[in-house]
């Protein structure tokens, strides 16, 4: 299981574009991939539990992966967030 906190670097969240481009990027992956968020645990495959969450811009969470693929979701995971899910 890896866990690691990152920082949502868009200024308007994660709306739902970017959490459709979060959730299909998810589903390419065995593992499972959860967010927490506020205390709240935030399924990564589900759009409407991303969409749900009201994750805010410039926002810190945790990004847990574990499964098979953990390593690789992870570091997909991280350039998505690094780079604003192509959005702003």
């Amino acid at each position: 299981m890896l866990r690691e906190v990152i920082r949502v670097s868009n200024q308007s969240g994660i709306h739902a574009r970017p959490a459709g481009v979060l959730a299909k990027a998810c589903a390419q992956y065995q593992s499972r991939i959860e967010m927490v968020y506020n205390g709240k645990t935030i399924k990564g495959k589900s759009i409407m539990s991303i969409l749900g969450a009201g994750i805010k811009g410039k926002a810190s969470l945790e990004l847990i992966c574990s499964g098979s693929d953990e390593q690789e979701a992870m570091a997909q995971l991280k350039q998505l967030f690094a780079e604003g899910f192509g959005f702003d």
